[in-house]
């Protein structure tokens, strides 16, 4: 459930969050007219709601509302079979009028994938998309994961914020609440990480940074707090983990690189 909880509550609302930023997301997203998809899995917290218009525009909540094209699954490996692409049972329970409609959810949440997993793509908005899932991830961890607790005595109650020029607006994690966001910070934060530029902050998404050098050499500042900022990444690593697991070919490849080698005849 956790996985699944992290796709619905995490990955999902990026598409709000990067359909301003991205033309093509908006074309895939609009349609005739306007409408709203609420997903819900047995045993979630809460549903999540997306709403599209007519020109593309994307929203997200978390509360249903008449009308909306509601679709039911009855475990989270069926909710994952579907955030994978593939076959899945799901019941409509309302909006059927909607139905036709539910491709453009599809597509999207196809060109969500391509913007988080292909830095080539857009590296502002991967790593914009990225930072933002991963915020929410660990809002989400916090919460639901059994260490989750005693995690959270450690970090505090504090606001952490995230920042970097190549980013469209700094992004916040408040560790009160278990929410996090773009723009205005709710109250002073506790601890601020701020990347020089975007190739620091893609070489730490993509687990290349050497956080020392990078903060001797200016590359990466942390303002504040420092242990908070520390205690947030290794979070943040656990829910990287989880949302990218490596491919079938990338164990393979690990498995053969790190091999002894062979004895000859």
């Amino acid at each position: 459930m956790l996985l699944a909880a992290l796709h619905l509550e995490a990955v999902l609302p990026a598409l709000a969050l990067l359909a301003p930023h991205d033309a093509e997301l908006r074309r895939v997203a609009a349609g005739s007219r306007a409408f709203a998809v609420a997903l819900t899995v047995r045993g979630a917290a809460a549903p999540r709601r997306l709403s599209f218009t007519a020109e593309g525009g994307i929203s997200t909540a978390s509360v249903v509302e008449p009308g909306d094209l509601r679709l039911w699954f009855p475990t989270a490996a069926q909710f994952l079979r579907v955030v994978n692409q593939q076959s899945a049972l799901l019941l409509p329970l309302g909006g059927w009028g909607s139905l036709g409609q539910v491709g453009r959810f599809a597509a999207a949440g196809r060109r969500l994938d391509q913007l988080l997993r292909e830095p080539r793509e857009n590296p502002a908005l991967f790593a914009y998309g990225n930072l933002a899932v991963g915020l929410a991830a660990v809002a989400v961890w916090l919460r639901l994961h059994p260490a989750g607790a005693e995690r959270r005595v450690r970090l505090g109650e504090g606001v952490v914020t995230f920042a970097c020029p190549a980013l469209p607006a700094p992004l916040w994690l408040d560790l009160r609440s278990l929410t996090s966001g773009i723009g205005p910070v709710p109250r002073p934060p506790v601890s601020e990480v701020i990347f020089a530029d975007l190739p620091t902050l893609m070489a730490e998404l993509e687990h290349r940074l050497d956080a020392l050098a990078a903060l001797g050499g200016g590359e990466l500042r942390i303002r504040g707090h420092l242990p908070v900022a520390e205690g947030l990444g290794l979070v943040l690593n656990e829910v990287s983990r989880l949302l990218n697991p490596p491919r079938p070919l990338d164990v393979a490849r690990h498995s053969q690189a790190n091999a002894p080698p062979r004895q000859a005849p």
